[in-house]
């Protein structure tokens, strides 16, 4: 199946990272594409058939502000686990370290993981 609601660009301040690392605000960009079928929905055209993207959204959000974790892995696999249980098939999920991409000279670090 082919069908996704995609919520890109989920940014939120977190304390993450290494000793030291969790003692200040960084940023942290999260990507959800959960995968569910849209055909279903659109029959009943109503949100409540639906998982609201905004749902989806502040899912991430919560999970990078309210937790703390050191490792990116463990913020993406949180981030599947919690969207995958408001509804759909199988999710994928890329959450980015600006800040450390910019310390190491790369355009970008993150993980993805995808989760059924």
């Amino acid at each position: 199946m082919s069908d996704k609601i995609v919520v890109r660009g989920i940014a939120a301040e977190g304390f993450h990272g290494l000793v030291g690392e969790r003692d200040h605000p960084q940023w942290f960009v999260a990507d959800v594409e959960l995968n569910i079928d849209v055909a279903k929905i659109a029959r009943e055209d109503r949100i409540a058939a639906a998982v609201d993207y905004t749902t989806i959204a502040a899912t991430a959000r919560r999970v990078i502000k309210d937790k703390s974790f050191e490792l990116l892995e463990t913020i993406a696999e949180t981030i599947a686990s919690e969207v995958l249980a408001l509804g759909g098939i199988s999710v994928r999920v890329k959450v980015a370290k600006p800040r450390s991409a910019k310390l190491v000279g790369v355009d970008e670090i993150a993980v993805v993981v995808e989760r059924d």
